[in-house]
């Protein structure tokens, strides 16, 4: 409830525009505008679908002032000349239905480029400040409420910022004079009431550059200079702490806004803030207000849960970098692998005619159909052997712990609906059978198998691992598979000062991770002495080691080993089919992919039953 969290829901003001709660959309990337920067439907519905949760403040995403040269992203919004300002004004009309949501816009350029040019002119400056403040003035008169200035994450106006960038000798060498001028300019085209924040480097992460020292010293002349609210974020250094895996605590950036505090004017707290106990103890302590980003993506109606006493159903974000493999990594479409809805703001409706539906597995993609189909009308009986499936092995490894969100979710959820019926234990076909199915949903995961010969029990199963079934401590340690599992499992075994090296196949390490994720898990494996031996196949144990083979020269080799732990990938487990009877296989259980495939399947399974 609001008076749970009396900070969160305390009006603020940005300048003379009064917020209804300290809570922030910041700009997130999405590539739903078109190549052109036009803006699309789905743009429009992405904006429209966080405002109707409630937030206080959104801000639009990193938008071009200069488009194409100073654009970003591939599929970056414009906001640099009227041809555009009908879908603005289509943008903010549909944001403004819901009463109280104040919206601004990031307004950006990318800076430099390989494109030959050693430096800025003067005159080529100038232009840049023009079309910042130009910009600025097409935002109000579409009925933006303020808008933000891009002085982070690397980009041009960072670039003036820092002293690892800005080595000017004119009196654009004065760092912040950038920044300071494209606030003038905006007061004079908008006037001083028209509200300007600032996305603010308050720490390079990269030596030489932005300190905390300097960060509150800009972030102090900035404050004086006009900027009505300052967002304390990071700058050029890695994308890693901007762009954190789940591994990283919650809320561990607010330290940036409390290092700069205090100023005269509000100052964010940016940085996993996922659950509303930390966004108020942040408000208590550390920041004005709060920035919750893949937090509003994974759930939108996160702030009128927290105000309704509904915090039980909140949808965390667990982390799992799917949004940020899909803009960054893959240059498409955002989506989030624990909110099926992103992109897709749609609302589940009745089904036509009421049916009974048997859900057979409680993995991620399980549990989705089963609550789909049940928010449409369907009367659902859920078999389980685990509540949660590979989830609750997924959330063993060490900083992997909010995946068990996810199934916290799910349980609550589901507990909440009248007409899901759980029926835990391992189902025969009978047990589907005797609740007279219309429609069977086949989610029943994937079993880890074993490629090579050997005595029974010489190779463990890492799920065995990682239940807690078997216990491995000070010895010596070979895991067969360099995958996610494999490379997970070795981080969690290390923990109980086992020696441990990897076997793997292929040259390639963790290929389909997402790049970030990918590199901090690699860094991980070295600071822990955790070896990846590639172009190596298993080809047989015995008590004590282990026979494999260089897929190169076809040499073998033994390797010594106290324990073999097996992690070569999972297959398709599907017990059995009814014949008959309207079935789907789902998830794992179709092919192995990850959570965001099953939670994506199981929706769209729920929406046709």
């Amino acid at each position: 409830m609001k008076d749970d969290y009396p900070k969160l829901f305390e009006p603020i003001n940005i300048g003379k525009v009064q917020l209804m709660n300290r809570a922030i959309f910041p700009p997130i990337s999405t590539n739903f505008a078109l190549e052109n920067g036009r803006l699309t439907e789905k743009f429009i519905k992405h904006y429209e679908r966080r405002a109707r949760g409630g937030v206080g403040l959104i801000i639009i995403e990193n938008t071009s002032i200069d488009f194409p040269e100073g654009k970003h992203m591939p599929f970056q919004p414009r906001i640099d000349s009227k041809a555009v300002l009908k879908d603005w004004e289509w943008l903010t009309f549909e944001v403004h239905k819901h009463e109280g949501v104040k919206l601004s816009i990031e307004l950006a350029h990318e800076g430099w480029k390989k494109d030959g040019v050693d430096y800025l002119s003067p005159e080529k400056i100038e232009e840049l400040v023009e079309k910042y403040a130009y910009s600025a003035r097409l935002a109000m008169e579409t009925g933006f409420d303020m808008v933000e200035i891009q002085a982070a994450h690397g980009l041009l106006v960072n670039q003036f910022l820092s002293p690892l960038t800005n080595h000017r000798d004119d009196e654009w060498g004065q760092r912040t004079r950038f920044a300071k001028v494209i606030r003038k300019r905006i007061a004079e085209e908008c006037g001083w009431d028209f509200p300007v924040t600032i996305r603010l480097a308050v720490d390079d992460f990269l030596e030489g550059g932005i300190n905390l020292t300097m960060g509150r010293e800009i972030a102090l002349e900035l404050a004086k200079a006009g900027y009505d609210m300052i967002q304390a974020d990071i700058g050029l250094g890695p994308k890693e702490k901007r762009l954190e895996p789940m591994h990283y605590p919650q809320a561990w950036r607010a330290y940036l806004a409390e290092k700069i505090r205090p100023l005269p004017v509000p100052v964010a707290a940016v940085g996993m803030i996922r659950e509303p106990a930390v966004a108020e103890r942040v408000l208590e302590t550390q920041a004005d207000l709060v920035v919750l980003g893949r937090t509003l993506i994974a759930d939108p109606d996160w702030v009128k849960k927290v105000a309704e006493g509904k915090e039980h159903l909140i949808r965390r974000c667990i982390g799992c970098s799917e949004c940020i493999k899909a803009v960054h990594d893959e240059k498409g479409p955002i989506r989030c692998g624990a909110n099926p809805n992103v992109g897709n703001e749609e609302e589940i409706t009745p089904a036509p005619e009421k049916r009974v539906v048997a859900v057979i597995g409680a993995g991620p993609g399980g549990l989705e159909a089963a609550r789909v189909a049940a928010l449409r009308g369907h009367e659902v009986h859920l078999f389980y052997e685990t509540f949660g499936g590979q989830l609750v092995l997924a959330k063993v490894p060490p900083g992997k712990d909010k995946i068990g969100w996810l199934i916290e979710y799910y349980h609550n959820v589901l507990s909440e609906l009248p007409n899901v019926h759980l029926h835990e234990g391992k189902a025969a076909k009978e047990d589907i059978l005797a609740v007279k199915p219309d429609a069977v949903v086949i989610a029943t995961g994937a079993k880890p198998f074993l490629p090579c010969s050997g005595e029974r029990g010489l190779i463990t199963p890492f799920d065995r691992i990682l239940t807690g079934e078997v216990k491995v401590e000070n010895k010596n340690v070979l895991i067969g598979g360099g995958g996610l599992v494999g490379v997970e499992t070795a981080v969690y075994l290390s923990q109980f000062n086992n020696r441990i090296k990897i076997i793997k196949r292929s040259p390639a390490i963790l290929p389909n991770v997402e790049r970030i994720t990918r590199g901090y898990l690699l860094r991980e494996l070295e600071e822990k002495g955790i070896p990846i031996i590639v172009n190596r196949r298993f080809v047989s144990a015995g008590e004590g080691y282990a026979i494999v083979e260089n897929t190169e020269t076809g040499e073998k080799e033994m390797i010594e080993c106290d324990v073999i732990v097996g992690a070569f990938g999972m297959r398709p487990y599907v017990p059995f089919v009814i014949d008959g009877i309207d079935y789907h296989i789902i998830g794992d259980a179709k092919s192995v992919r990850n959570i965001a495939s099953a939670v994506h399947e199981g929706y769209e399974v729920g929406k046709r039953l």
